[in-house]
């Protein structure tokens, strides 16, 4: 554990000493990856603060949550109920404790939420993938191109955390403790839901389908997860009189599960070039789903295959590059191959840390990263 963690605190000391030094080099024009980005709200601002880096685009969303609690701008507008509560609800506990700073509260709970998904990364691989080295897919975790997120005021690193620790706890047959965190999950971000998915694959190879085996106690931890999300929308109702409020505002957000005409206008090389790079994530994390089904256990597979069928199936590409970074089993399925092919690991870690640098340089630099 003493060398996880100083791998984990090497990290974030180096990746933060990058950022802060690349935010304050380069005099940057606002983005224009997008026709929706507002150069006004999006300028670079150079600053030595290594609090305020962390906090860009939906960052400010959690952050007015935590402050405010949730709004309805009305239809066409956006709104934040799309996201979900338990980040800033930590977020708001925690400021009390950092005189009331909600970036740094946030910037806290992502680093301590990362390692502790490192953490459990590393007994996963230890105990169900024993011909592994588990160093070798926490360094691939930490070298992703979009891993500076799981660094800022965002939901990843807490739900890396919380969906490896629920699958953890499946593998080993512990349902109460797989449901607990699985349900957390489920408050953290929409996918959170989709843990249902390895949950009842697992359950199911260990004990069957029939009616003696479905209706037990242990199985109210499956039905945890779908719970904690359709509480959610259930507070939609209460509050805002509409259960599907959260489907409709997603639709302004772009994601209306039908074809985003606004990620195919290429107005400028920005555009071009961060479409071309959302296209190589989605035909990385595909491929890779593909491997995962062959090399790995059919649950992780069809927890990616999931997973990615929401983030593309919305109709655009946005994001996908960060959306793919919680997929855990792409990390163990890289480590995997590199034992037997050494242009798999030289060409996977070379590519990774140049886009890693340059996603790290985009968001520092507030411009469009996922």
């Amino acid at each position: 554990m003493k060398k996880l963690f100083f791998l984990f605190l090497g990290w974030f000391i180096v990746v933060n000493l990058f950022a802060l030094i690349g935010a304050n080099r380069l005099n940057l024009v606002p983005d224009t990856a997008y026709t929706w980005i507002n150069p006004e709200d999006t300028q670079q601002e150079q600053t030595w603060n290594p609090i305020q880096l962390h906090a860009k685009w939906d960052s400010f969303w959690y952050l007015d949550i935590a402050e405010n609690g949730y709004s309805y701008k009305g239809q066409g507008e956006l709104s934040n109920i799309v996201f979900f509560p338990l980040y800033p609800f930590l977020m708001k506990t925690l400021s009390f404790a950092m005189g009331g700073n909600l970036v740094l509260a946030g910037w806290v709970i992502s680093a301590l939420s990362l390692f502790l998904a490192l953490l459990y990364l590393f007994r996963l691989i230890r105990e169900f993938h024993p011909q592994i080295d588990p160093y070798l897919p926490v360094l691939l975790l930490l070298i992703f191109p979009t891993a500076f997120f799981l660094n800022a005021v965002y939901t990843e690193s807490l739900f890396l955390f919380l969906s490896i620790a629920s699958l953890y706890y499946v593998f080993k047959g512990k349902y109460g403790m797989a449901g607990v965190f699985g349900a957390l999950a489920a408050l953290t971000r929409v996918t959170g839901i989709l843990l249902i998915v390895p949950f009842a694959w697992e359950y199911y190879k260990r004990h069957g389908l029939s009616a003696r085996t479905l209706f037990q106690r242990r199985t109210l931890a499956l039905a945890a997860i779908p719970t904690a999300t359709l509480s959610f929308f259930l507070f939609h109702w209460f509050r805002f009189g509409d259960p599907f409020l959260f489907l409709r505002v997603e639709k302004t957000w772009g994601r209306a599960f039908t074809l985003n005409q606004d990620h195919f206008v290429f107005l400028s090389h920005p555009a071009l070039a961060n479409f071309l790079l959302d296209v190589l994530f989605a035909v990385f994390a595909l491929a890779a789903t593909w491997f995962v089904f062959r090399r790995l256990r059919v649950s992780y597979g069809l927890y990616m295959l999931a997973t990615l069928a929401v983030a593309i199936g919305t109709g655009t590409l946005m994001s996908v590059g960060r959306y793919i970074l919680v997929l855990f089993p792409i990390f163990i399925l890289g480590a995997l191959l590199m034992k037997t092919h050494d242009l798999v690991r030289y060409g996977w870690i070379f590519v990774s840390l140049l886009l890693f640098a340059l996603y790290t340089i985009l968001f520092t630099s507030y411009y469009w990263s996922g």
